[in-house]
């Protein structure tokens, strides 16, 4: 009777330990991801100031045939990557400054992540 109650025990903090490590990962994760859209907001902003547009109106677009960059090849540093820094219409240079900004701001958020007592 006590060695099923000594599994039990074992088991029930084999359990925390994976979830308390696999919480762990998805918040990091979730800190890379909000960074990298951080990140992607402050390149538009960045590229949009001072020229009388505004930040969130229009979308995103290409600098060379200026047609709206899809949704789904907007998503940070990876849409990039998967582009293979081109416009999917024309073939026209996507800066590198967007991964850039991207993934830094990504990494500052997860590295700020980490400096705090909860996680």
């Amino acid at each position: 009777m006590t060695t099923w109650f000594l599994m039990l025990a074992v088991s029930f903090r084999t359990t925390d330990r994976v979830l308390t490590s696999v919480i762990w990962w998805c918040v990091v994760i979730w800190l890379g991801l909000v960074g990298g859209a951080v990140g992607s907001f402050l390149t538009v902003v960045w590229d949009r100031l001072g020229t009388g547009e505004g930040f969130v109106l229009p979308r995103s677009r290409c600098p060379e045939c200026d047609r709206p960059i899809r949704w789904y090849h907007n998503v940070p540093v990876l849409g990039w990557l998967l582009l293979g820094g081109r416009c999917y219409d024309c073939g026209g240079r996507i800066p590198v400054k967007h991964p850039l900004t991207e993934a830094l701001v990504g990494l500052i958020f997860i590295l700020i992540g980490l400096m705090t007592p909860w996680l």
